[in-house]
């Protein structure tokens, strides 16, 4: 394969060096702003991300025919933002509702654009591009400061997640095989900064997502070079998680006290996983008020219009400006969208999952083990984050991207 970033200059005819940018080249560079600009917030950030947006309907509007080919292929994730585009027809705040359905449908087709245009490898070296970038910046701030737990983000946990993601894909790059020597230094050393970052976050959840996607990337990549598949290798791994899982049992049932509070608390949190499990009580209550369809993207939290926000905000210390959400995506989507979408939703992401697994499992190169880590990360967060399915989100963004180039890749078929 050709490397990322093919060679920016080249002969001009009166032997002149000039400046010329090839379409994959300017693709790689509008997904590695994209994946910039919705990573992290910052002031003015509207300026490059509607325009990035705008880009992209147009481009995916001029290969229509390849795009839409692609979606009848992969239909299962595009029937929840089909269910958006016609939930204002039920919807307590219909414009807001339509508002936010074109957006997701938008996002999907910056999913579809990136997958035609860019090879996982190339998609794999713009995350790293884009979080290596906010990482460093962050570290930066952070010495400057002295506070590495929030830097450029609104809380510790927001941080931690997203410098999981920087991880991730560093150590995936790092470990990859058929990346050049240079870049994989570099992943190497974006790794240390982004470990460094995660345990200064403080942060639960992405401290052992952390663990857990390094030790996938460090398997996958065992396999790659062919020694993790043989017997006796098999039988090793195979003795070594019976004797930790037979510790474990054993550890816990002597263990005199509360192991899961012992952990929690280490983190700073309660069983009530810091307040979560008393807004989902909230949620299964307004589920039951309308179960199939839901109120509608923006129906529920209302602060001026709803008594039950009011409280909920008061219980949660909450200004009334603030965004809130019910801290999980199943729960989120099934207030607003009903059982109907919470199953479409479901269907999805199975049809999803499949295919990330089987890119890992068959195609045996790293960027798709790649996309299975961050895969698994993602369906993680899920439970404790409300933001799946949501447009310009850039975590589940990844998901959809991962599970078409899988399905592409599978069919051998080339960026365009």
């Amino acid at each position: 394969m050709t490397s990322t970033i093919d060679a920016l200059f080249a002969d001009g005819s009166a032997g002149d060096r000039c400046l010329r940018v090839t379409p994959h080249q300017r693709e790689f560079v509008a997904g590695t702003l994209w994946i910039l600009v919705t990573f992290v917030q910052f002031s003015g950030d509207e300026l490059l991300l509607y325009p990035l947006a705008l880009y992209f309907a147009i481009r995916a509007w001029q290969e229509r025919e390849a795009v839409f080919g692609l979606m009848a292929r992969s239909w299962p994730i595009m029937l929840f933002p089909i269910w958006c585009l016609i939930s204002p027809i039920w919807a307590v705040e219909p414009m807001e509702a339509l508002k936010q359905a074109i957006y997701l449908s938008l996002t999907m087709l910056i999913c579809y654009h990136v997958v035609l245009h860019l090879s996982p490898r190339q998609i794999m070296y713009a995350v790293l591009a884009a979080t290596g970038a906010i990482g460093v910046l962050t570290f930066v701030l952070g010495v400057s400061s002295g506070n590495f737990a929030w830097a450029l983000f609104p809380h510790k946990n927001r941080m931690g997640i997203s410098m999981l993601m920087l991880w991730t894909v560093a150590v995936a790059t790092m470990l990859d095989p058929a990346s050049q020597r240079l870049i994989r230094i570099i992943a190497a050393g974006a790794a240390v900064l982004a470990a460094f970052l995660v345990f200064n976050s403080d942060s639960a959840t992405a401290i052992l997502l952390m663990l857990a996607t390094g030790g996938i990337c460090l398997a996958g990549a065992s396999a790659l070079l062919g020694g993790f598949l043989r017997p006796s290798r098999i039988a090793l791994t195979c003795l070594v998680l019976a004797l930790t899982a037979g510790g474990g049992s054993v550890g816990i049932s002597t263990f005199k006290g509360d192991p899961v509070g012992a952990v929690l608390g280490h983190f700073g949190k309660d069983r009530t996983l810091t307040g979560r499990t008393v807004l989902w009580q909230y949620a299964t209550a307004q589920i039951g008020e309308r179960p199939v369809l839901g109120v509608g993207a923006g129906g529920f939290w209302r602060y001026h219009a709803s008594p039950l926000v009011q409280r909920i905000y008061e219980e949660h210390h909450r200004k009334p400006r603030d965004h809130f959400n019910f801290h999980n995506s199943y729960y989120e989507i099934a207030v607003h969208q009903g059982l109907v979408g919470l199953g479409i939703v479901i269907i999805a992401q199975f049809w999803a999952t499949g295919w990330i697994l089987r890119g890992a499992l068959t195609l045996g190169t790293m960027p798709h083990i790649y996309f299975f880590c961050a895969a698994s990360a993602i369906l993680v967060r899920t439970f404790t984050e409300a933001d799946f399915y949501k447009h310009f989100i850039i975590f589940h963004m990844l998901f959809w991207i991962g599970a078409l180039s899988a399905m592409r890749a599978a069919a051998k078929s080339p960026p365009v």
